[in-house]
């Protein structure tokens, strides 16, 4: 009777929100990958070359796509078409490819700095969805 239903133990926090522990343990070890393009490149063009590895590992890690917080200021590594959006982390602006990338502490640095210590305390950098404000998805 009544003695019976009082002493009954709660139900389990993760049955009262309607997921199954099973399901609940398996999004709590989702691990979180934060990915960043290289020199004058986008979040977007990396989810594009990385594509095959998140579909393969999509259910277990998250892929977070991110720009750059500076446009690119010239020429895009050899190979890439022209037009696409490129970004830089720090830089020489305007300076060849190859060696533009090389005075980090000179331009941008803590700028770019900045952006991934905003991202690590949980707010949103650009997105590799192709612009600024978001977080990028599996690519």
């Amino acid at each position: 009777g009544e003695a019976a239903l009082s002493d009954a133990a709660p139900p389990p926090a993760d049955a009262a929100r309607g997921r199954a522990p099973e399901l609940l343990a398996r999004e709590v070890s989702r691990r979180r990958v934060l990915c960043l393009h290289g020199f004058r490149a986008s979040g977007e063009m990396l989810s594009l070359s990385l594509g095959p590895l998140t579909r393969a590992l999509g259910g277990t890690y998250d892929f977070t796509f991110v720009d750059a917080p500076t446009a690119a200021s010239g020429p895009a590594e050899p190979g890439v078409p022209e037009g696409l959006l490129g970004y830089e982390w720090w830089g020489d602006p305007g300076g060849e490819y190859d060696t533009a990338w090389r005075p980090a502490y000179e331009h941008g640095f803590d700028v770019a700095m900045a952006r991934l210590a905003a991202l690590a305390a949980g707010g949103r950098g650009g997105s590799g969805e192709g612009g600024e404000g978001g977080e990028g998805g599996e690519g």
